[in-house]
């Protein structure tokens, strides 16, 4: 079953055999549909103490009353805006409440629960860490009136809702199984935007570029792929990839790196290359987004499957990715070592 658009698909990290409909994560299957979509964030850092070792803290907000419902102490989130992915909300609300800029790591649970007037909400959660630079002043004080870093026992203390707790049960969790989701790493597959047809093209196969659908399929990739700390994009040099990633890569700055090894006729010649690339890849570590084709994504999926920790991220990669549809696999280590610990799916 493939996800709606902004609508993700997501296997979770755990500690032990996972499914795709654990209560740890968000289900794969169809639900009811909720009045009231929103996302938000568990902000993680740490901060360096009197005897070096770090201390852990997580940023809360404070809502001032309202004449629907009363003054909170709860985590960073907001609803969507039309159109919106649910991963491009969590960074922009966080960022609207907070001024802090972040990045999304390990997804986390929903909360699904009825509002004053008898509306339903979901909420989609994400920890995420906060990115290099400077923080703004929050865009919306009369919502939000104070915001504070805390250690998870604070705020524990602190928040009003006992159900935003359970985000900190999951934060000591991985802890415990030695998961630190602020080392974890995203490595995405994207498969290239709507291309004119085959049928329709008569020039060399290298050079058939998107549709008009497709550009625009490019276009509102930028902010989705921007929601995970991505540093550079790798593609096919072909021109409906490049075509892809060129919108994200100029909206964030990354380098784009082209490898005859990540197109058809590369992989053709040499299946084992384009495996060759991610496996590069996974040893240097660090945010990329791998751009390739339909017949060469498979081998590619093959390799995040057999890093996985998480047994159910092959469910997640059984159909294969759609035109524009990405995977972002979490990873934890480098090298040998390198394990996909998380699975997200989206397409636009």
């Amino acid at each position: 079953m493939r996800a709606a658009a902004g609508d993700p698909l997501v296997v979770p990290a755990t500690t032990g055999p996972a499914t795709a409909g654990s209560t740890n994560g968000w289900p794969r299957v169809a639900e009811a549909p909720v009045d009231v979509e929103a996302a938000g964030c568990v902000v993680l850092r740490t901060v360096p103490d009197a005897d070096g070792s770090g201390v852990r803290q997580v940023l809360l907000v404070h809502r001032a009353a309202t004449p629907l419902r009363g003054a909170d102490w709860s985590w960073p989130k907001g609803k969507l805006e039309d159109g919106e992915p649910h991963a491009v909300a969590a960074v922009r609300e966080v960022e609207e409440e907070t001024g802090v800029r972040v990045g999304l790591s390990l997804p986390l649970a929903e909360h699904r629960y009825d509002l004053p007037d008898g509306r339903s909400k979901r909420v989609r959660y994400w920890f995420a860490t906060p990115l290099p630079g400077e923080q703004a002043w929050p865009a919306s004080p009369e919502e939000v009136d104070e915001v504070r870093w805390c250690t998870p026992e604070q705020a524990r203390e602190r928040l009003t809702f006992p159900t935003d707790a359970t985000l900190l049960d999951a934060l000591a969790a991985h802890l415990d199984a030695g998961l630190d989701p602020t080392q974890t790493w995203p490595l995405v597959l994207l498969r290239h935007a709507r291309a004119v047809p085959r049928t329709q093209w008569d020039g060399e196969e290298a050079e058939r570029p998107l549709l008009d659908r497709g550009h625009a399929q490019s276009r509102e990739l930028a902010p989705l792929l921007g929601s995970w700390d991505l540093r550079r994009a790798v593609t096919s040099p072909w021109a409906r990839c490049v075509q892809t990633v060129l919108p994200a890569a100029d909206a964030h700055g990354w380098a784009v790196e082209e490898d005859e090894a990540l197109s058809e006729a590369g992989h053709a010649a040499d299946p084992a290359a384009a495996v060759g690339v991610l496996t590069g890849l996974l040893a240097e570590g660090g945010g990329s987004v791998v751009c390739s084709h339909g017949p060469v994504l498979p081998d590619l999926a093959g390799e995040v499957v057999r890093r996985a920790a998480v047994p159910a991220v092959a469910d997640l990669l059984a159909p294969g990715l759609g035109k524009a549809e990405l995977l972002v696999a979490h990873v934890d280590g480098r090298g040998s070592r390198a394990r996909v610990v998380a699975g997200e799916r989206h397409r636009v």
